[in-house]
């Protein structure tokens, strides 16, 4: 049989009363229409690979097997028409169409036959979620409305589980409860089921002490101890009009977009109240049958479940060979497509990994162009046993991850006699493909996990080698369990101090200088780079370079301190025998210096402390040969500016300290700005892309301090306040910023115990349409709330949290908060809002930051289309080598990425150019000005017309008044935010938003006809 076309289906899951009868039709219908099929699970979650996009002609979509954004792909990028089952895409504007059961009537006359049996208290059990749920719910809120009755919060039982297990959870808080309700629309059969069973279990009787009405008409509503009355979706009939728009898509892609709605019927039995009248009686014995068949079915099922739990639990298994027995009644063949790295187009690369044909008892493929099945899309392949076409009339693909976080797919292929010859039996061995795919990813995490043992091995031995060849001591300091590893057997007890005992080796007079750099790098997250004197084996001290890095956790507390120490007592000597920090003096003797000037009676030197701004990210980006250039580099040209009698000392990693002697204190502002001059340029000569600055900052003796230790402390208080004030700059010291110093501590303390606490507070600043008004989402704020009731905007905290290392787990705060709230709103029945959340740069550097956005996602159910991470413009210039893959990794995810305060920086135009971001906000003081000022005006236009040409969504910030919303509608810009439609508000004030999304349009036509009056007058 010649068949035209080949459907792809997309679903969420495999088995399940609801999805296997979806499926069981497909595959009916698809015979009788001549297609064939491809069939994809998908998991429901963060599916966005295009498998077999170059095998199929058009997509059915079973309700939430994908994400929005991917939805639109797949007609937009990939040309395929679209036809989904049970999910609303009205709002995505999609030329194809959708068909769906009315679950809102049949609902509100289930709860109509529930009050003509006489109840009054009539509740909902499920889910309000996935649409068919959404509506069920609508429904039962209507009828109740119209019936007069009262809805009360504890007649409505929300439930994530809608089987068997989340029916009992429901009876048992039903029991505990003391029945609010005596009857209830249950989502589905087998949550009624579970409440039926768990209601026996303690002695209640249904329909007597509580009735209930289920969905789907399943098997499990007519063969229940009490039989269940359900709903009835008629499947079939939507199988059939779904395919049958979809071909006609195919043939005809002008067909306008429609909505197909089905109606459904209810089917009753006892679980309502019905009696078992003569004709109910009549229909049970012609059921008689049909129970013999559900019971064969059920041991067919037993028998497969058993042959399967015994490869199971022999893992005796490797690859699809081995299923055999077990498949080949009822698949013609299987193969794994492993991914194997990345193709020049950054794609997935796929390879054959195993193939068995079942019936032929073959595992050796002919013919087949391997390299065609390299790529994703091409994906199945088609393999045949004798050129016999039917081997792939259905194809099921499991796509799986591999260890490595990379896309891999199973495959099997068969027939339509085989899948609908034994339909039942067929549908049961699909229900463990599941299982067939997390075994073999088990047996990969073997694997792998032996792969990593051998790696291991070879790393141990080169660590040795290593540890051998060289003189440096290598340490890691675990803090939760308190445990000192050390490459060199050195003697010491672990203590229960700062560095848990590891401070004995360091000379007594340098454990100031210790706690300085070790608390620093605790609090501000500050480099740990310094030179201690170090004892040796013998008891003598010599100088060591000290550096380190540290693990944190999610409250930004340090788990493990992990570095080096190296003797540094003997120079580093270049080729030609001079040391590379030639005239560069320890800080021992810069310390003795001070000391004799200031005995000397000399009364006028500035001590500078100079500090290279993102040092770390230039050894993270280009590597520490590169860092080590960049510091021996400067420490050339702090040489060559310093006059005779300044002495200049490497203090760190990346901090130098300056012995300045001057006549007028000008001289020294003179000093330091010619020095920052003198570095950038230098710099610029060596690799343009490092774009290199420093800050400093300045005491000066005796105004400052009268002592060594006084004026360093100072003179790091100002090179505090620099690198506060936006770094690339000087400062000398000044009072007040010990006032700010302390301030800080304070602050640093409120945003730890706010973390505990849960202090942090969201505001929503509402989103609309520049033409239409309509509210399309909000921006997502953060308020933290003080002891005192006080609430602070994030310029008064923010800075700090950033320089504490705080902003990571504030961050992830405000991701969960926002997407609870996002889903809060969904359960309480509102339509989904598009929510855009603030991301700084230290977020987007965290290693931590996916992974936990991942989780948040996971955790919460939010559907990440529904999120903007909203990036500002200097985050991506100052850092685009670091956040450009963890950008690409946001969007992957299904996440919009938008530019902030766009058109402030001097990069704007290559951030656009490099950058894979969707949506452009107009900073508001262009908006501001663009009324005012022609060339505000002009500048607004310009980055309208540049995103326009981007394909990239408009938000302009700060709209402030209808002139400025004209003008903006005027130009094309999509989306407006400000003063003029909302200050920002909170959850609560934001629902009327919700509740109707018009209420910004009919605001602004009184606002129109006020202005319009207004000039009439």
């Amino acid at each position: 049989m010649n068949r035209q076309w080949t459907l792809g289906v997309l679903t969420p899951f495999l088995g399940g009363n609801y999805y296997a009868d979806v499926i069981q039709n497909i595959h009916k219908v698809a015979d009788q229409l001549n297609v064939n099929l491809i069939i994809i699970r998908t998991g429901g979650k963060y599916y966005d690979v295009p498998i077999a996009m170059n095998r199929i002609d058009g997509w059915i979509v079973v309700t939430d097997a994908v994400e929005d954004h991917f939805l639109k792909q797949l007609e937009e990028r990939y040309q395929k028409p679209v036809i989904t089952i049970a999910k609303d895409v009205r709002r995505l504007k999609m030329k194809g169409g959708m068909v769906v059961a009315d679950n809102q009537t049949a609902a509100y006359e289930a709860v109509l036959h529930l009050y003509k049996h006489g109840h009054r208290k009539i509740g909902y059990i499920g889910s309000k979620t996935m649409y068919d749920m959404k509506h069920r719910f609508r429904g039962y809120m209507m009828a109740m409305n119209e019936l007069g009755l009262d809805i009360k919060t504890d007649y409505i039982y929300e439930l994530r589980d809608n089987t068997v297990f989340g029916g009992k959870q429901a009876a048992d808080q039903l029991i505990a409860d003391r029945f609010p309700i005596s009857a209830a629309v249950v989502s589905t059969d087998l949550c009624g089921f579970g409440i039926i069973e768990k209601l026996l279990e303690k002695g209640y009787r249904v329909p007597e002490h509580f009735a209930l009405i289920g969905f789907d008409n399943s098997s499990t509503a007519r063969h229940a101890v009490v039989p269940i009355t359900s709903v009835e979706q008629n499947i079939k009939a939507l199988i059939l009009r779904a395919l049958e728009k979809l071909l006609a898509l195919i043939e005809d892609d002008e067909q306008p977009f429609e909505v197909d709605m089905l109606p459904c019927h209810m089917i009753a039995r006892r679980s309502c109240g019905c009696a078992a009248n003569e004709h109910e009686l009549l229909q049970e014995q012609a059921e008689i049958g049909e129970y013999a068949n559900y019971i064969n079915a059920l041991r067919t099922e037993n028998n497969v479940n058993y042959e399967f739990n015994r490869y199971i639990l022999s893992y005796q298994f490797k690859n699809i060979k081995d299923l055999s027995a077990l498949l080949k009644n009822y698949f013609n063949w299987g193969a794994i497509m492993r991914q194997q790295g990345y193709n020049a187009n950054k794609e997935p690369k796929l390879k054959i990994h195993d193939y068995y044909h079942f019936a032929s008892e073959n595992d050796k493929f002919s013919n087949l162009d391997e390299l065609r099945y390299e790529a994703l899309y091409n994906n199945p392949p088609i393999f045949s046993s004798q050129s016999i076409s039917e081997d792939n009339e259905v194809v099921y693909v499991i796509p799986y991850r591999l260890t490595q976080n990379n896309w891999s797919l199973i495959s099997f292929g068969t027939s339509f006699e085989k899948t609908i010859v034994r339909s039942t039996d067929y549908m049961r061995v699909v229900h463990l493909f599941d299982i067939i795919s997390n075994t073999f990813d088990r047996i990969d995490l073997l694997d792998e996990s032996a792969r990593l043992n051998e790696r291991y091995q070879g790393l141990k031995a080169r660590h040795e080698v290593y540890s051998r060849l060289t003189e440096d001591i290598l340490f890691e300091i675990d803090f939760a369990k308190k445990k000192v590893w050390l490459n060199r057997k050195r003697r010491f007890q672990v203590k229960n101090s700062p560095l848990l005992g590891l401070e004995v080796f360091v000379h007594q007079d340098d454990m100031p200088l210790l706690r300085k750099h070790f608390y620093e790098h605790y609090r501000d997250n500050k480099p740990f780079y310094t030179e201690l004197r170090i004892q040796d084996t013998k008891g003598n001290y010599y100088l060591a370079n000290i550096s380190a890095e540290s693990t944190r956790d999610n409250m930004g507390n340090i788990q493990k301190l992990i570095g080096s120490i190296r003797d540094i007592s003997k120079p580093r000597m270049k080729n030609d025998g001079m040391s590379m920090l030639n005239s560069v003096v320890n800080r021992r003797h810069l310390y003795e210096e001070i000391k004799s000037v200031i005995q000397d009676g000399e009364n006028k030197f500035a001590l500078c402390v100079l500090d290279i701004d993102n040092f770390k990210l230039i050894n993270d980006l280009y590597g520490h040969h590169i860092g080590d250039d960049v510091i021996e580099q400067i420490s050339e040209e702090l040489v060559h500016i310093s006059k005779p009698g300044d002495h200049v000392s490497r203090f760190g990693g990346d901090e130098f300290v300056i012995l300045y002697k001057y006549e007028q204190v000008n001289e020294v502002d003179q000093f330091a700005a010619k020095l920052s001059e003198r570095i950038a340029h230098r710099m610029n000569l060596v690799n343009r892309d490092l774009n290199l600055s420093v800050s400093m900052g300045i005491s000066l003796f005796p105004n400052d301090g009268k002592d060594y230790d006084e004026l360093l402390k100072k003179a790091n208080i100002a090179l505090f306040q620099v690198k506060h004030n936006g770094k690339n700059n000087y400062a000398k010291f000044d009072q007040h910023m010990v006032h700010f110093q302390q301030d800080k501590r304070k602050m640093e303390k409120v945003l730890r115990d706010a973390l505990v606490n849960q202090n942090f507070v969201l505001v929503f600043q509402p989103q609309v349409y520049a033409r239409t008004k309509r509210f399309y989402g909000v921006e997502v704020l953060l308020r933290l709330r003080t002891e005192n009731g006080t609430i602070l905007t994030p310029d008064q905290f923010i800075p700090i949290a950033e320089a504490a290392g705080l902003i990571v787990p504030i961050g992830a705060w405000v991701i969960r908060a926002a997407c609870e709230q996002g889903m809060a709103w969904i359960r309480e029945g509102f339509d989904p809002i598009k929510i855009s959340i603030n991301i700084s740069g230290l977020q987007l550097k965290s290693i931590q930051f996916l992974s936990n956005v991942k989780a948040i996602l996971e955790e919460t159910g939010m559907n990440p289309a529904n999120l903007t991470f909203e990036i500002t413009e200097s985050t991506i210039i100052d850092q685009s080598y670091a956040v450009l893959n963890v950008i690409e990794e946001i969007r992957k995810l299904g996440i919009s990425v938008a530019i902030d305060d766009f058109g402030i920086s001097y990069s704007s135009l290559s951030v656009l150019k490099n950058f894979p971001i969707e949506i452009l906000k107009i900073d508001k003081s262009f908006v501001r000005e663009m009324v005012t000022d022609e060339k505000g005006y002009k500048i607004v236009n310009a980055i309208i017309n540049i995103a326009k040409s981007l394909d990239m969504k408009i938000v302009a910030e700060g709209v402030e008044d209808s002139t400025q919303l004209e003008l903006l509608d005027e130009l094309g810009c999509q989306f407006i935010q400000g003063y003029y439609i909302s200050r920002p508000i909170n959850e609560i004030e934001i629902e009327r938003f919700l509740v109707n999304r018009t209420v910004m349009q009919q605001r602004y036509l009184i606002e129109t006809k006020k202005h319009k009056e207004g000039k009439t007058t």
